[in-house]
């Protein structure tokens, strides 16, 4: 009783099973307060607590992934978040060439009516039907 007292009170493990050797994925035993700290600026102003990973960083302030930089990758990228193609160049394209047609079959259209107003202005032009 008197050994688990001091333990806790000197910050060593005590002996036994549990409290020597390396852990079960063979790293070393050690004071995870001793490990350095991410430093990040938090939401709160002050510096983050958590301990740093190999980059100097915590797990939450590591920073995003720069992302795909080869010719490769980023044709991987682009195929993975193509869903349906809506956007693609060649839909825009497709598009574009749609809303002229359409545009260009509604001026044809209107021209006959244009040209009936011009021709006889005192005509009705489509009043209340009776």
């Amino acid at each position: 009783m008197q050994r688990e007292a001091t333990a806790g009170r000197t910050g060593t493990l005590p002996d036994g099973p549990l409290g020597a050797g390396p852990l079960r994925n063979g790293n070393p035993r050690g004071n995870p307060n001793l490990a350095p700290r991410c430093g990040a600026k938090t939401r709160t102003g002050c510096p983050c607590r958590s301990p740093a990973m190999a980059n100097g960083r915590c797990r939450m302030h590591g920073g995003a992934s720069t992302g795909p930089t080869t010719e490769a990758g980023l044709a991987r990228l682009r195929a993975a978040r193509t869903k349906h193609g809506f956007y693609s160049a060649e839909s825009q394209a497709a598009l574009r060439r749609t809303d002229a047609f359409i545009a260009e079959t509604r001026a044809l259209l209107a021209r006959p009516r244009i040209e009936a107003r011009q021709a006889d202005p005192a005509a009705p032009r489509g009043g209340k039907r009776s």
